[in-house]
């Protein structure tokens, strides 16, 4: 009688440790985004050879009598005599069974059916309005000087011939002092005009005005009314937005230190600006386990803001992960239906996968052991095989998995309390395997 109360109460509190599982799990790691890793990398695994057309996973094999899984030399067997080509099949995988008395705890458990076929799969992200790279326009200016002032702010709109900052050069100043006063000279107009140059003089003298920025209005009211012009002017060569400002008021510019075009200098850039002629360009993020399925081409679903879809595809795919926020990113070319769109504006992307033919379950069902991710599959009410699979293939919310039939229940929230369940049932030697995941 003594024995058998010390199994009793040993069986007794195998169950409380479970219970004590499944109070764990129901409070705190339910949760599939962190229980089911998508990544077969990660999970140690590489995807196995396609499975040949007209071929489909055979049925789960029937538990015997007693409820226990076939013996694992059986198992072994059964997996060498699958013909190449096809695919593997699907093992019965350990018993796991709630315990009579815990028919309370039934309601705890949801399940997910798998479902077998082509699955047109979808990752939602977002993105963010870019100016075109291509259509960029550098604001350059071709004297030296002193920025007194800055006029524009980025992601301005602005028109072509708008101003964008002011310049102080002392040399404008006495360029457009000594004009005047060779205008005043008469002898020396009398005599470049007995010369039959001062036509030609006073157009070199304007050209030299214009090098410095000035207007034919402001030359205008230089050469009537005696009006200087104080600050150098740089206006915006083309309509479009400003993306970038490269000074600020108090800040010097070296003419000519910058770029080189076609090997004549330019000048320098104050700020960079885009073209309204122009698209935008959208970024969009993913995480660095989904990089491998953006590629060029994919088709993307822009929802715009009042409400309006655009169907575009990704037009290219950038090389690295950004370190800053850990994304990996793409391009989408809006076209002309960006127009209606700001640079810096955020929008909902939904990128549109193609999928093979498999079997596809949720990805809060596959439940990550290490190398080895299990799957718990529904026998019946309370009865449960804890079955080993291999994830092949993935979609923002179904993983595309080996070792389990379309139709099969597979267990999503509680699948920590059997994992629970499991390790502490009268199996010591698998919890010791197990213990290292």
């Amino acid at each position: 009688m003594r024995i058998e109360r010390f199994r009793l109460r040993q069986a007794a509190s195998a169950w409380r440790r479970g219970a004590a599982l499944l109070s764990f799990a129901a409070g705190s790691v339910f949760a599939p985004s962190v229980l089911a890793h998508s990544d077969p990398h990660v999970f140690g695994q590489s995807a196995p050879a396609k499975a040949a057309p007209g071929k489909s996973a055979p049925a789960p094999a029937a538990p015997d009598k007693a409820g226990t899984a076939p013996k694992a030399g059986k198992a072994a067997n059964a997996g060498a005599a699958a013909k190449p080509g096809t695919e593997p099949t699907v093992q019965a995988g350990e018993a796991v069974n709630l315990p009579a008395d815990a028919k309370a705890t039934r309601g705890l458990f949801t399940l997910a059916t798998a479902r077998g076929g082509a699955q047109a799969g979808g990752i939602k992200t977002y993105g963010l309005v870019v100016p075109n790279s291509q259509a960029m326009v550098d604001v350059n200016i071709a004297v030296s000087g002193q920025v007194v002032d800055v006029f524009v702010r980025v992601g301005d709109s602005v028109r072509k011939g708008e101003p964008i900052v002011a310049i102080f050069n002392p040399e404008f100043i006495t360029t457009q002092r000594g004009y005047l006063e060779f205008l005043k000279n008469e002898e020396k107009l009398q005599v470049l005009r007995e010369e039959g140059r001062l036509p030609n003089y006073l157009k070199d003298a304007k050209e030299n005005l214009r090098w410095w920025g000035m207007t034919d209005k402001e030359i205008a009211a230089l050469i009537e009314h005696g009006r200087v012009v104080e600050h150098i002017r740089l206006d915006a060569p083309t309509d479009g937005f400003i993306t970038e400002l490269l000074v600020q008021p108090g800040s010097l510019v070296n003419a000519g230190d910058r770029t080189m075009k076609q090997f004549v200098v330019v000048g320098r850039a104050v700020a960079r600006m885009v073209s309204a002629d122009a698209p935008h360009w959208l970024e969009g993020y993913v995480y660095p386990d989904q990089r491998a399925l953006v590629q060029p081409g994919v088709p993307v679903r822009v929802s715009l803001p009042d409400g309006r879809e655009l169907e575009r595809r990704v037009t290219q795919v950038m090389p690295v992960v950004d370190p800053a926020t850990q994304r990996a990113r793409f391009l989408v070319d809006l076209g002309k239906a960006g127009a209606a769109l700001t640079v810096g504006q955020t929008v909902d992307l939904s990128l549109l996968l193609d999928k093979p033919t498999g079997v596809w379950v949720p990805r809060g069902a596959v439940l990550g052991q290490g190398l080895a991710p299990v799957v718990f599959v529904q026998r019946a009410p309370g009865r449960y095989l804890r079955r080993t699979v291999q994830v092949v293939d993935e979609t923002a919310t179904l993983l595309r998995v080996n070792g389990v039939a379309a139709g099969e229940k597979l267990v999503v929230a509680g699948k920590m309390m059997l994992e629970g369940l499991y390790r502490i049932s009268a199996r010591p030697a698998a919890a010791a395997d197990h213990h290292h995941h």
